[in-house]
């Protein structure tokens, strides 16, 4: 009976362990395109009730990986770009800190488009077409968005340009 309680204990604190593991990846409550095994690069709910997140795997070089943006609902996902493709010729990053304000833009370009993840409190996503803004859009969560600084192993760095002046 003794031992039967031990093991009893024992099997209920992993398995308490492994479910908290798994909500360190993803909370209950955050609203994500990404799917399991993909790593959060950002997401977050956008005013217009869509949600926006850029999901990555193996993204450890440039050339390895791949790193996605995402719009939407479930239901109905855009996807940047279409494949699963190393982000070295499709998505850009820029350090657009500036005196207190601190951020990051992930640019995502396709043509005469190019869609932009900020960063910089409260977070927001834009696209542009030939340099004009088309779309404009915050996200609804206060907190600040931050990318993981381990963004920059995986994609390209870019100085500060046109686009990212808005």
């Amino acid at each position: 009976m003794w031992i039967a309680r031990i093991l009893m204990i024992t099997l209920l604190s992993l398995v308490k362990y492994d479910v908290a593991n798994g909500q360190d990846q993803t909370s209950q409550n955050e609203q994500t395109l990404c799917n399991d095994g993909e790593e959060i690069y950002f997401s977050c709910p956008l005013e217009n009730q869509k949600t926006v997140s850029v999901c990555a795997k193996d993204n450890t070089a440039p050339n390895r990986g791949y790193v996605q943006y995402r719009y939407g609902s479930k239901d109905n996902v855009f996807a940047f770009p279409g494949q699963n493709v190393p982000p070295a010729s499709t998505v850009k990053i820029t350090d657009v800190s500036e005196g207190s304000i601190r951020g990051l833009h992930l640019k995502f370009s396709k043509g005469a488009y190019t869609y932009v993840v900020s960063s910089v409190s409260p977070g927001e996503i834009y696209v542009s077409k030939n340099g004009k803004v088309i779309f404009d859009q915050e996200c609804t969560a206060s907190r600040y968005k931050s990318f993981s600084n381990k963004i920059f192993d995986g994609v390209n760095e870019v100085p500060v340009s046109k686009v990212d002046i808005h």
